[in-house]
């Protein structure tokens, strides 16, 4: 009979433990990340200002909204992931010549529930915009293309 509470009691820490490891991980984050492309800068930014192509080449669905950039050269997004209802903004920034560019992808976003941020905190916050990266970089059948982490 004691081990029937022995077992609840451990499980019961468990998921204290879960949370509360959750409500001690910040719940606001930042991730930039890098890559270099064998692509004129003018045709990837044209690409990312066509909210519209976003379905042909995004990882996942999502609904995008254009926002207000801090200049000219960044193209700000507000993210939703149908998936998973989470919202984040996307700051595109593409720099380059006629035969190459330097994408750079800033990812902000905010978890909520303490038990998921606990996990995403463990597992990285960076894995969405490595995906996203890459499926661009697909996109321009470009395969095993290097992620940087800024």
């Amino acid at each position: 009979m004691y081990w029937i509470l022995v077992i609840m009691a451990a499980i019961a820490a468990s998921l204290i433990a879960l949370v509360v490891g959750g409500l001690v991980t910040p719940a606001e984050y930042r991730v930039v990340r890098r890559m270099h492309l064998q692509r004129r800068a003018d045709d990837v930014r044209a690409l990312l200002t066509d909210l519209a192509a976003y379905e042909q080449w995004a990882p996942s669905p999502t609904t995008i909204e254009r926002q207000e950039s801090r200049d000219a050269q960044t193209i700000a997004l507000h993210v939703t992931d149908d998936d998973t209802e989470s919202q984040l903004r996307w700051e595109w920034r593409v720099e380059g010549d006629d035969a190459h560019s330097v994408v750079t992808l800033t990812e902000s976003g905010r978890v909520g529930n303490p038990v998921i941020r606990f996990f995403a905190a463990l597992r990285g916050h960076g894995g969405n915009a490595e995906r996203t990266l890459r499926a661009l970089a697909e996109h321009y059948n470009e395969f095993g293309v290097s992620v940087e982490r800024l």
